[in-house]
């Protein structure tokens, strides 16, 4: 043993030096390259591999899907009294399901959201001692969001308009009628009860505007339009003319009259101005985006390319 101390301190210290930084570099790469694991300690060290691999799903939704996520997510929007009874939690996860109960918050029972990959649904006997290691499985990793699946109050009958064409108007309530995801829509109708574009004006500044029309006429202002292009106060377009007249019901049709479609703000005040009918100056484009502006709310101009 003597013998071997002696060599060993007989090393010079630009062999010692090297052969200590080659064994940091190794212990630290494996730190680095180990997957995530839990340590259960009942008498024994066992180690679960979570096999959290790869990039973070919360990305690979879309961008509504994300953003009702980060809605959803802020607890503080929550009563105490809610929290409290909310048993059943939204989680996305990477962590195989056969393998989520080993995760800090331990759910007592989990089921998978078909239309989300990687979300599921973790069931608590005792939700306010779960939100802590939710938030530390977070802070960790073992998670990427997690909401509470609050009970609602009893839901009542959304205010839709009557209008015979409104269930073809896939952009405003998709439901899957054209084969797109039912769902991906503008999300108008969620505050139409409450909020329709009253005492806002939209100017659509196109190839005019057929202001006579039964479903733009009721709420059309005749002060705040112009033709730009014969310089005089109508914005009726020629008859080949028809795409600002197409904008403005996408934008302010009357919507509950029973006639054709809805508007996204159906009661909203509409203007014209007829500019892209012609040639014009910068100048006169201009005066057209700056027309009565301190009373007209939005300028639409769906100017490009015959489509």
């Amino acid at each position: 043993m003597r013998d071997s101390l002696t060599r060993w301190e007989r090393l010079k210290p630009q062999y010692v030096r090297p052969l200590f930084m080659r064994a940091l570099a190794a212990l630290l790469m494996l730190v680095i390259i180990s997957p995530t694991v839990i340590a259960i300690s009942d008498g024994q060290d066992i180690k679960i591999d979570l096999e959290i691999y790869g990039e973070d799903i919360l990305p690979t939704y879309s961008e509504s899907v994300q953003a009702a996520f980060a809605r959803v997510e802020n607890l503080n929007q929550y009563s105490q009294d809610e929290l409290e009874i909310t048993k059943e939690w939204l989680v996305v996860t990477q962590v195989p399901e056969k393998k989520q109960v080993w995760t800090i918050p331990s759910p007592k029972f989990i089921e998978k959201v078909s239309l989300l990959p990687n979300s599921y649904i973790w069931h608590f006997n005792k939700p306010l001692e779960a939100i802590p290691k939710l938030q530390e499985a977070l802070e960790l990793g073992q998670i990427e969001s997690f909401s509470p699946l609050v009970v609602s109050q009893t839901l009542q009958t959304r205010d839709n308009p009557n209008d015979p064409e409104f269930a073809s108007q896939w952009h405003l309530e998709n439901t899957g009628q054209t084969g797109g995801l039912s769902g991906e829509d503008i999300n108008a109708t969620d505050i139409w009860d409450n909020y329709r574009g009253q005492e806002v004006v939209i100017s659509v500044v196109d190839d005019g505007l057929d202001h006579s029309h039964v479903d733009i006429s009721p709420h059309y202002n005749s002060t705040f339009s112009y033709d730009w292009c014969n310089d005089d106060p109508d914005p009726t377009p020629n008859s080949w003319d028809e795409h600002g007249t197409a904008v403005a019901g996408v934008a302010a049709a009357v919507g509950n009259n029973s006639l054709y479609v809805s508007g996204a703000a159906w009661e909203a005040t509409i203007a014209g101005s007829t500019l892209i009918a012609c040639g014009t100056s910068d100048s006169v484009e201009a005066d057209a985006l700056s027309f009565y502006q301190n009373d007209i709310d939005i300028y639409t101009n769906s100017w490009g390319p015959s489509d």
